[in-house]
Parts: C-alpha cells; sequence; structure tokens
C-alpha cells in the first residue's frame, strides 16, 4: 500500500496520535533514551544497564558536541553533510584531549565497536541533526522494518555483507535518508516521522500468528543458554523459516546438545545485529545432554565437519535429514520418547494415481506438491497465460510461476512445461527449446521441465545451458532435503 494521508490524518487528529507525535518531539525526547526503548523496544531494553548507558550517551556527547569547554553547534545544510560528518566520526574515532593529547573511548575505524554503540549513537544524531536523523529502535527488529518497508512500498538499502563492518555501520545513515525522503515527500515533521515508524505502521503490518508451519530444514545453534526461553532472540541462518527445526548445543563448561527448539519467526539479515542473522526461538524441548565427547565417539558423527570442529562456527549450521535422523537415534538410545520431537516435513508420494496423459502429469504430480509447497493457482502460479510474442501471435506457457501480469510488461520468475515423456535427449531438447523461448520472452530465471519420471531444472547464468540442469525424481521428493531443495527453487 501507498502512504495514505487520509488515514494518516485521522491518526494525527486522534488524542493517541496526537499524544504520540508530542511524545517524539525533540524538547521532549532529550536524554530519554532508555524510556523510549522500554516503550518502543522492550525487548532490547533487557539487555541495557540505565546507568551505564546514560554514562555511555554522556561521555560521547562530551566527547563530540564539547570543544574548548563550550558546548558546539551543529549545522547541517542538506543530508550530504549529515553521512560526511558521520563518516568522519568512524574515520577518526571518538576521543576528548587531555594534556593536550587524545584519549580515546572508540579508537578509529572500530567499526565493530561502533557497531556495538550504534543505538547510542543514532540518539545523538537524532539531537544533533534532527531533521534528517531517527532513533534506531529497530535493533533486534529488523524483521518488523522489513514490514514496514513492505507494507507501504518503501525501498530499503541493500544490506551490507557480514564481513564489511563499516558498510554496516553506515546502514544507519543509508537508512535515515531513505526516511528524511519519505519525510519530505510526504509532508511530515521529524517528530512525525517517528510516530509513523513506531506507533502508526506497525499497525498496517501483517502479524506474526502463534500457528508454527511443519519444518523442512533443521539447524544448529549455539551458546550458553542463560536461562533464557520461549520468545528469546538467537543468531541462527539467515535461510531459516518459520517452524524449522533448531538444535541447541550449549558451549563450555556444558559442552553438549542441551535443547530442540523451532524458529518462530522467518530468519532475517540484521546488519545491526553483530551476529549479523537472527530469529526468535519457541516450542523450546530440553533433551538428554549429548555431550561433544559422545559425538566424538560416535560412528555417525564423529566425522561429522561441525564435531570435528569443536562446534566452532556453531550458530545456524545446516543439518541434513541424515544429521538429524541420527540425533535422533542417539536420543532414543537414552531412552528418550523421541516422538514428541519435531521433524523435517516432506509430503508423501501422491498414492493411487494413473499417469496416462500430459494433464495427469500436471495435475497429479506437479500441481499436487505445488500445493504442498503452499502454493495457490491463481495467485503463486498461473496456467496457460496468453503472452503476446510478436504481431498478433501468442504463447501459452503451461505454467508460470511468481507473475507479475502488467499490461505489456508481462514477466515470471519460472516457467514450467510438463510432458508425458521425455523418453530421449531429442525430447528433452524439444521441451528445452520451446520453454527457453517462453523464458526469453518473460524474462524468466528459472525454466522447469517435467514429465511422469522427473523434474529437470534449468538456472539462468546470463543464458540457459541445455546441458546444465538439476534432475530430480518425484519419489525422491519424500526426502525432506530434496523437498526442500526443490522449494527453494521456486521461491
Amino acid at each position: 500500500m501507498q502512504f495514505s494521508q487520509y488515514t494518516w490524518d485521522l491518526y494525527k487528529q486522534s488524542e493517541h496520535g496526537k499524544n504520540t507525535i508530542a511524545y517524539f518531539d525533540i524538547d521532549n525526547l532529550f536524554w530519554k533514551d532508555v524510556e523510549v526503548l522500554e516503550k518502543y523496544n522492550p525487548y532490547h531494553i533487557k539487555w541495557i544497564n540505565e546507568r551505564s548507558y546514560n554514562s555511555s550517551m554522556q561521555e560521547i556527547s562530551e566527547c563530540i558536541a564539547i570543544e574548548n569547554n563550550e558546548p558546539k553547534e551543529f549545522i547541517f545544510n542538506n543530508f550530504d553533510e549529515v553521512r560526511t560528518f558521520y563518516d568522519n566520526l568512524l574515520e577518526t574515532g571518538v576521543y576528548y584531549i587531555s594534556d593536550n593529547e587524545k584519549r580515546y573511548i572508540i579508537e578509529p575505524q572500530e567499526y565493530k565497536e561502533f557497531l556495538f554503540i550504534n543505538v547510542t549513537l543514532s540518539f545523538f544524531f537524532h539531537q544533533i541533526a534532527n531533521d534528517y536523523c531517527i532513533p534506531n529502535l529497530f535493533i533486534f527488529r529488523f524483521l518488523d522494518l522489513n514490514k514496514i518497508a513492505d507494507a507501504f512500498d518503501i525501498a530499503l538499502p541493500e544490506i551490507p555483507k557480514k564481513s564489511d563492518y563499516k558498510a554496516r555501520c553506515m546502514y544507519y545513515i543509508d537508512l535515515c535518508e531513505v526516511f528524511y525522503s519519505f519525510r519530505i515527500k510526504n509532508n511530515l515533521s521529524p517528530n512525525e516521522l517517528c510516530a509513523f515508524l513506531y506507533d502508526f505502521a506497525p499497525n498496517y503490518t501483517p502479524k506474526e500468528t502463534d500457528t508454527i508451519p511443519k519444518p523442512t530444514q533443521a539447524y544448529f545453534i549455539g551458546g550458553l543458554k542463560e536461562n533464557q526461553g520461549e520468545n528469546d532472540f538467537w543468531q541462527t541462518n539467515p535461510e531459516t523459516k518459520k517452524g524449522d527445526i533448531l538444535v541447541h548445543y550449549e558451549t563450555s563448561p556444558i559442552s553438549a546438545i542441551t535443547h530442540i527448539w523451532l524458529a518462530k519467526t522467518n530468519g532475517v539479515k540484521d546488519p545491526f545485529f553483530y551476529y549479523y542473522a537472527n530469529s526468535y526461538l519457541t516450542k523450546g524441548i530440553k533433551v538428554p545432554q549429548i555431550s561433544l565427547k559422545e559425538l566424538k565417539s560416535d560412528t555417525y558423527f564423529s566425522n561429522h565437519a561441525l564435531v570435528r570442529k569443536n562446534f566452532q562456527g556453531v550458530n545456524g549450521w545446516v543439518m541434513t535429514n541424515e544429521d538429524y535422523t541420527e540425533l535422533l537415534r542417539i536420543l532414543r538410545n537414552k531412552d528418550f520418547d523421541i516422538s514428541i520431537l519435531p521433524i523435517p516435513y516432506a509430503p508423501d508420494t501422491p498414492k493411487n494415481i494413473t499417469i496416462k496423459k500430459e494433464k495427469d502429469v500436471e495435475s497429479e504430480l506437479l500441481e499436487y506438491y505445488l500445493n504442498k509447497i503452499g502454493f495457490e493457482k491463481g495467485k503463486d502460479y498461473i496456467k496457460q497465460i496468453p503472452t503476446k510474442a510478436g504481431r498478433g501471435s501468442r504463447i501459452y506457457p503451461d505454467y508460470a510461476l511468481h507473475y507479475d501480469d502488467t499490461k505489456g510488461y508481462e514477466k515470471a520468475k519460472i516457467i514450467i512445461e510438463a510432458k508425458l515423456n521425455m523418453n530421449n535427449n531429442k525430447e528433452i531438447e524439444e521441451a528445452f527449446t520451446q520453454a527457453r523461448s517462453y523464458a526469453n520472452l518473460l524474462e524468466a530465471s528459472i525454466i522447469i521441465l517435467c514429465d511422469k519420471r522427473m523434474l529437470l531444472i534449468y538456472e539462468r547464468n546470463e543464458s540457459f545451458d541445455r546441458n546444465s540442469y538439476k534432475r530430480i525424481y518425484w519419489e525422491d521428493l519424500s526426502n525432506p532435503d530434496i523437498f526442500n531443495e526443490f522449494k527453494k527453487f521456486l521461491k
């Protein structure tokens, strides 16, 4: 949806809206960082000691905003000047002068340290460059930020790589620039922008339901548990999907697998989170401890790469279905009831079907698995769409997935062509040539050919290579690993 001035005006005129906008006024907000965090980011606040936070903010403010024992006046004429000032701060560090020498609070180019204090710096910049900068209340809430951006068609900056700590520090300024442009476009004041982001917009984003889908993948996570539990935030793989299995390895001094959780949310890349990718935990089950020593002496796990690394780099490590099955074996041998544990999902192979025609391949096999993945006909995929291929001519691809029907600019991410049989290379070549013409017209990045035995998946790499494809047999989709791989192609 687009920003609605009418809906926003109703909010502004309400008592709640008036109070929230006034609350974010710069004069009211001065030195209320912890109070704001308690109100709008209660999860993050449990990691903050108010006294230490205020001391840190005062220290940073005195270093940056005091010159010759006098408050420095900050005047920014445009956003580029704010960006330059922020960039220079990262490069020169935070310091004070004592006995004519620089005493550093944060050394120059210590980007990891700057990332740690991003929230503090964001409140400081909100004070000195109020027209341009917002307090960053999205720490540990990047999923919420994505939802707001999606709901209001706001294009967020591209997320930097995990290893690029400077770019991750600069992402705050990148984000401020996006929302500054949004503010100017929609005629919002700085405090109205904050009210919009942290109070108004969340009401128009999809809410997380309590329904947890069946898991299709398992991952290792690790670290000290420290009495954390349901709904806690944890580092994981960015590819984690809601409902996926998270096997928790507690590090030293425990050095053992102790819990199995489910992911409460999809994983997300978060440039402000030191460990980069995260999700939330739910439905935890405590299991008998499986120590590192046991795993190293186990026939299967003794050769496992993560075990041989003593679980270094554990968070987000992908487990194969065989890994997880072998883990269940060990728990079963400890007389633990493994029936209460989640298992990776894969659909059963369709039973009692007859494949005599191409239409049967489509309805009994292809659509069966598309539906099991959660795709809906007419929404996620379309059959036999007429697409203009030249003057007065039309083509009819069997299936188009993720289809954009903008007239004159029709596109699809995936083209699927179904045949009854592809018995030899000649028949595969003919099907490929036909599908490739459709894919080129619709700018598709994936071609899938299928018949009653198998699927052939081609990915575009500048162009499609007829000799480069992934082959999957229908019966293999009952294996969670292969089913999950197939899902990733289609997403």
